[in-house]
């Protein structure tokens, strides 16, 4: 091979090299997008330390309701402000009822109170109804915020010692608003 061959040989490698790397180059183009990062919190709600209420029976004979109560909290985060809480029997009888323990005896029905505060009187609730428009007070369960008061009047409760005790299960439900 002369010298004249390899010159234009070198040559023409050379710029081939560089018209390959120039078009490479030339070639490449960038694009570019956004994306907008959004943190939502959903509604979440909750009812913590609802515990067994035991009911002592009064002196018979005193006139007096049958009475326990629970305190409990309600919390929740989210959009909401109020909520609503529900009180049911449990299964498909509407009423609040104690079944007792003695086969035939009839069952004991009683009354609920609920406050949206541990203080002060509650207001009676009818069951399945929810008890609208209560103002959330915390969100997170650190302390109880609410209260259930249970009542057997006495017409229900008094002369009825041999067909105890009496059981329930008394439901609880609550929703954002």
């Amino acid at each position: 091979m002369n010298l004249f061959t390899s010159k234009t040989f070198l040559s023409t490698a050379l710029f081939s090299l560089t018209l390959c790397s120039a078009t490479s180059a030339l070639s490449q183009a960038t694009a570019s997008a956004q994306s907008t990062i959004t943190l939502n919190y959903g509604n979440a709600i909750q009812i913590e330390n609802v515990d067994n209420v035991p009911i002592q029976a009064p002196p018979p004979n005193s006139g007096m309701d049958a009475t326990g109560s629970d305190t409990f909290c309600v919390a929740g985060t989210g959009t909401f402000t109020t909520f609503s809480i529900t009180f049911a029997n449990a299964g498909s009888d509407p009423n609040f009822f104690l079944t007792p323990s003695a086969a035939g005896a009839n069952t004991m029905l009683y009354e609920v109170a609920f406050s949206n505060s541990t203080q002060g009187q509650g207001g009676l609730v009818q069951p399945d109804v929810p008890v609208t428009g209560n103002l959330l007070q915390a969100n997170n369960c650190a302390n109880d915020n609410a209260r259930f008061d249970i009542a057997i009047p006495p017409a229900q409760w008094e002369g009825r010692a041999a067909d105890s005790p009496f059981m329930g299960t008394l439901v609880i439900m609550v929703a954002a608003e």
